[in-house]
């Protein structure tokens, strides 16, 4: 954990406040978003879903998300385009830490010819890039797993962000199924990964 906050707080332009004071389809669906964003930032930094550090990006990717929310097409699914930026602000925290961690091992601040050092870089790093290589490859093995119709059903749920009448309406099955098998896709997925973490 870090000794200062992860994220310092930034002015806010007066066109993001007067944004923020408008109605947002973002704010409406965050308790929905909430949960999935912060389970990519546990996975990501490898800590628990309460871990403080967890908790300082989600509300980071949240603000970010909030104040560019007028970018998003009308229509757009909200949750991939939220994901991708609590995923940039998890690399840059594991950045900070890598960074923090050398000049712990260097014996304290940097001298001033290192200042270039210090600015971020915005390709991930190799710990990032391994962690997500775990996982994708951990995620790709449980959904494997599923039958087609469960795989289906959260590809269009999680990935493009359809509502459950609008992948019944897709799919053209009962609302009750979409429901079904989504809840059965998720649990079988959630096994699958515990199973397969336990292996490592």
């Amino acid at each position: 954990m870090f000794a200062a906050p992860m994220f310092q707080d930034r002015p806010r332009p007066a066109a993001s406040l007067r944004h923020r004071a408008a109605p947002s389809r973002l704010r409406d669906e965050t308790a929905a978003i909430e949960p999935v964003v912060r389970g990519l930032v546990a996975r990501m930094l490898r800590e628990g879903r309460d871990h403080p550090d967890v908790s300082d990006c989600c509300h980071e990717a949240f603000r970010r998300a909030l104040e560019a929310e007028e970018r998003v097409r009308d229509g757009a699914p909200l949750r991939p385009w939220v994901l991708g930026i609590a995923r940039h602000v998890a690399l840059d925290a594991l950045r900070a830490r890598g960074r923090a961690r050398r000049e712990a091992e260097a014996g304290g601040a940097p001298a001033a010819a290192d200042a270039l050092a210090c600015v971020p870089d915005p390709a991930p790093g190799p710990e990032a890039l391994l962690a997500l290589a775990q996982d994708a490859r951990r995620v790709r093995a449980a959904l494997d797993g599923l039958g087609e119709e469960q795989r289906r059903v959260l590809w269009l749920f999680h990935v493009e962000g359809l509502g459950y009448r609008e992948i019944a309406e897709r799919l053209a099955i009962p609302l009750g199924t979409v429901c079904t098998w989504l809840m059965r896709g998720r649990q079988r997925l959630a096994r699958a990964l515990q199973e397969r973490a336990s292996e490592l």
